[in-house]
């Protein structure tokens, strides 16, 4: 399985991305307790992530509990 290595463009964190996590338009966030950055994925290859403004997060399939 081939690990696409990426850094958070907020923390310089390096994440290390399974193929699956690769594709163009998936969100991710950073593994860093501190940061915990929501990432969209740009480009598979080579991978490139860019950073999702909060507002772009709130969705109910993103957080269902608080749309009850």
């Amino acid at each position: 399985m081939n690990v696409a290595i990426v850094r958070c463009p907020k923390c310089k964190q390096k994440l290390g991305l399974s193929p699956s996590m690769t594709m163009v338009g998936t969100i991710v966030v950073c593994a860093n307790p501190r940061c915990e950055t929501h990432l969209r994925v740009i480009r598979q290859r080579p991978a490139r992530v860019e950073p999702v403004p909060y507002e772009e997060t709130l969705t109910a399939d993103a957080n269902p509990e608080s749309y009850s």
